[in-house]
């Protein structure tokens, strides 16, 4: 099972099975149950993110999401000087595809720079 999505597939699979065996019960809560994940799956992919919560998800960087939704390559759902994209039109950066793959959250440094003067040792 790669994507939730296929969860929907295979629960209407298993009420359907549950139900050749007389089960109506346990195949409509099967069928509630897929239905409910369906909707939670499209408000998720219909929720917008900033540029930096995009680069987040997807392992692009902000700069070239913004150059996407600039070239009209990804639609912006926010104001002209504050794009925002929706989760589901995201393109997903492939990590067996050549790049430098995104760092995990614990590993990033939020931006910040060390000045090299704190660093180094000083003779009194």
């Amino acid at each position: 099972m790669d994507h939730p999505a296929s969860l929907v597939i295979a629960w209407r699979e298993r009420a359907a099975y549950v139900e050749q065996f007389g089960d109506p019960t346990s195949a409509r809560l099967w069928r509630l149950a897929a239905l409910d994940l369906e909707h939670a799956l499209k408000a998720l992919g219909d929720e917008t993110l900033t540029l930096v919560e995009a680069a987040a998800v997807s392992g692009y960087s902000a700069d070239h999401l913004g150059r996407l939704v600039r070239d009209g390559q990804l639609r912006n759902c926010g104001r002209k000087n504050a794009p925002r994209v929706r989760r589901a039109d995201l393109p997903i950066k492939s990590p067996t595809r050549p790049g430098r793959p995104p760092r995990p959250v614990h590993q990033r440094d939020g931006g910040r720079v060390t000045n090299i003067s704190k660093l180094t040792w000083r003779k009194r």
